[in-house]
């Protein structure tokens, strides 16, 4: 049976959260969730697989049709965001109309919030519900033992689709896998390490790593809010670090959201890999009010050299009304501690939440000029699907109607993405990112410390790429 997995080209934009010209032109990294979901069903007997990333290898609609023309695959699946929606539809239907027998499968983000609205497309058969490692497995296998039958999946867990007559069916959830550890690791063989890109890397070849998944923490603008929290073992991640190394690469980028929540966990780790004497370089994710002088320490000793911090506002009443569960003390004291240790910090903030006035924003401003990130990334407040904070403003009738829903089941490429602040108009609140943006990455400070930062040729490109579409007047 022949499978092939897309990232689609990015034919359809919808206007993101973040600073538009620099979403428009950063760097592009491999979709860890495919390749986790590629080494998992690769174990299924009889299964050849592929990943074609159309962004990373320059391949347009015309290049892409004539691929499905050629293999006439099995099963297709997309891995599918509210904002990539519209690109994998594109696909979709071109699969549809030059290899009929092909079925279609969308796993992901969007049909796990939609799942109804996503299996009404003409083009789509199945959908996978939450994580996909094992529902998608278990549904190659029973494509492959029963083809072209009216025998549908009804036992498989966490799967969607569609009877001949059209009727729309959802199994139960499968719920969040809960043993990492026996997860195999990403098929990243499956892909062109070299040619993804990292603006930040301090090396040319990085690779992301995931490490846990889930987070306890209540932010009421995040789509895992409260979610369960899973973790692998600091063992089982050093030998993957262990098998890269062996192959090259001395860099990694963790990508849990936040890397730090169990203390014990994060303070085994550093000292394994402190005493496997690799010598690598990683950076992460996590919150000022997980760390302390000594466990930054651990992390410095062990490699790591930059945190991503979510400071969202310098004022405390902002803060409060995100249920951050942070204080404007804490975060000048982890930015501080991270100084005295030697780690770059980024530092995330956010504009345009429903009560934010102008003060508020020059006073985040304030705390950014006091705390000194090396890095800096604006994003305005939105009401992103399903989230705690979406359903609240609905709830109270700021959002007079579902309109998340309304894209779900009709995805319109003249959709743009709303925000919610009483004070500020769209274009105002895009005027003010941008301009915090161009002000901090102008700074000669920053100017200074990117160049001395750059590593080769490559990385040296995109940075200058990106700094002219981003301060360009164009």
């Amino acid at each position: 049976m022949k499978i092939l997995l897309i990232i689609p080209p990015n034919i359809h934009y919808i206007e993101p959260y973040s600073y538009i010209k620099a979403d428009k032109n950063n760097a592009i990294r491999p979709c860890l969730g495919l390749l986790y979901v590629a080494a998992a069903v690769r174990k299924v007997s009889g299964i050849e697989i592929r990943i074609i990333d159309c962004n990373i290898d320059n391949l347009d609609l015309a290049g892409l049709r004539q691929i499905i023309k050629n293999e006439q695959p099995d099963i297709v699946g997309f891995s599918v965001l509210t904002f990539n929606i519209l690109n994998c539809i594109e696909v979709a239907r071109i699969i549809r109309q030059i290899s009929p027998l092909t079925k279609i499968c969308f796993g992901g983000w969007h049909p796990t919030l939609y799942p109804q609205e996503t299996l009404k497309l003409d083009c789509v058969d199945y959908i996978v519900i939450g994580e996909g490692e094992h529902s998608f497995s278990e549904l190659v296998g029973h494509c492959m033992n029963k083809p072209q039958t009216e025998q549908y999946p009804v036992n498989i867990k966490g799967i969607g689709f569609k009877t001949s007559l059209g009727e729309i069916k959802i199994n139960p959830p499968s719920g969040p896998i809960k043993h990492l550890d026996d997860l195999p690791l990403p098929a990243y063989d499956l892909i062109k390490t070299g040619k993804y890109s990292n603006l930040l890397a301090r090396s040319e070849k990085v690779i992301n790593l995931i490490t846990s998944r889930g987070c306890p923490q209540r932010c009421i603008f995040c789509d895992i809010r409260g979610t369960l929290y899973r973790f692998r073992s600091p063992k089982n991640v050093l030998e993957e670090i262990k098998y890269w190394v062996n192959n090259g690469i001395r860099e990694f980028f963790i990508l849990d959201d936040n890397f730090t929540i169990n203390r014990k966990r994060t303070i085994e780790f550093c000292k394994l890999l402190i005493e496997s004497g690799l010598r690598v370089k990683y950076k992460i994710s996590s919150r000022v009010d997980y760390l302390d002088d000594e466990l930054l320490k651990y992390l410095k000793k062990s490699g790591c050299y930059l945190i991503y911090f979510g400071v969202e506002s310098g004022v405390q009443k902002i803060l409060d009304y995100f249920e951050k569960g942070t204080t404007i003390a804490q975060i000048k004291n982890v930015f501080k501690l991270c100084k005295k240790r030697g780690i770059d910090r980024f530092a995330y903030i956010m504009i345009g939440a429903p009560e934010e006035t102008y003060k508020d924003i020059e006073m985040t401003l304030g705390l950014i000029k006091e705390i000194k990130p090396q890095h800096l990334h604006c994003s305005v407040c939105t009401p992103m699907p399903k989230t705690y904070f979406y359903q609240k403003l609905l709830a109270q009738g700021s959002i007079k109607h579902d309109y998340w829903r309304e894209f779900a089941d009709s995805p319109n490429p003249n959709f743009k993405t709303p925000f919610c602040s009483r004070f500020f108009s769209d274009k105002e609140l895009r005027s003010i990112q941008n301009a915090i943006e161009r002000d901090f990455y102008l700074n000669p400070r920053i100017i200074f410390q990117e160049i001395i930062k750059t590593r080769g040729v490559k990385q040296l490109v995109t940075k200058a790429r990106l700094a002219f579409n981003v301060f360009s007047n164009n």
